[in-house]
């Protein structure tokens, strides 16, 4: 049993920025672009540089720098680069970028202008990508671009796994994690599909805790040197299984229940809490 536990805190002093507003092209089943909506908009990169300031002089740590898909699968965000360098060099912000299909050149862009880490979406089966995304790419493209970042030397490169990104059921998640291993990242977020109003998928059940504590088990058993934290972007209608969670192998957890937290110090688990995203480490 790991002895330490990361609990992360991302709130105010690490906000999530879509560079398209609430507009999505892609609309995949399971979100619909409804999660653009709870994000900070900056359209242009004048409006990143003064959300980056506004936020740098209120003591805050970072953000996501995300926003909606184009058809193909890409976040645009190859003409905030020189935005970025500004940010990364000017202040002590830490940069969250999240990509989908981005290609080489781009995300060489993108770490040469100092973005910290970044957070790539997996998915094991070519069906799944179809069905959910709705686009033709297949899965193995997905992971091209964990490979090229780290190729390419990015500071943490953090694929996301959603357990039952298939409206709750499970397909891929364990043929993702069978391809992962011969790349061995150093982060894996493993996230669980949400049924969110307004999308395909908004009357399905989320994934069980069983399969999310399966799943973690065999991450943990196949990933033995990849620090594994559960993201924000899970149902937290049930809690009860998160401490078993943390039992089958979590190095880090985003936005435990106070409940859980008690119950990992009560084992003997140091808790240290962070105010940042849980892909930076």
């Amino acid at each position: 049993m790991q002895s330490v536990l990361d609990c992360y805190y991302p709130g105010r002093g690490f906000p999530s920025v879509s560079v398209t507003g609430r507009s999505c092209s892609l609309r995949c089943r399971h979100c619909a672009g409804r999660y653009l909506e709870g994000m900070v908009p900056a359209t242009e990169p004048d409006e990143l540089l003064s959300f980056a300031s506004s936020l740098s002089e209120a003591g805050g740590k970072g953000f996501l720098l995300s926003g909606g898909s184009d058809v193909d699968g890409r976040v645009r965000l190859e003409r905030f680069v020189p935005a970025i360098k500004r940010i990364k060099s000017s202040t002590q912000l830490k940069v969250n970028a999240h990509v989908g299909l981005a290609p080489r050149e781009s995300l060489r862009e993108l770490v040469e202008a100092g973005v910290d880490s970044f957070s790539v979406d997996l998915y094991g089966d070519d069906e799944t990508v179809r069905e959910v995304l709705g686009i033709g790419a297949s899965s193995e493209e997905y992971f091209s671009v964990v490979r090229d970042l780290m190729d390419l030397g990015a500071g943490t490169v953090a694929p996301h796994v959603c357990v039952g990104v298939k409206g709750g059921e499970m397909s891929g998640e364990m043929a993702a994690l069978r391809r992962l291993g011969p790349i061995s990242p150093s982060t894996l977020v493993i996230i669980s599909f949400i049924p969110t109003r307004g999308t395909d998928y908004e009357s399905r059940r989320p994934p069980s805790g069983e399969d999310v504590v399966s799943f973690v088990k065999a991450a943990r058993s196949s990933l033995p040197r990849t620090r594994i934290v559960l993201g924000c972007m899970r149902s937290r209608r049930d809690r009860s299984w998160e401490l078993d969670a943390v039992l089958a192998g979590l190095d880090g957890i985003a936005l435990p229940s106070e409940e859980t937290v008690r119950a990992a110090a009560a084992k003997g688990i140091t808790i240290r809490r962070k105010d940042t995203c849980c892909a930076l480490g």
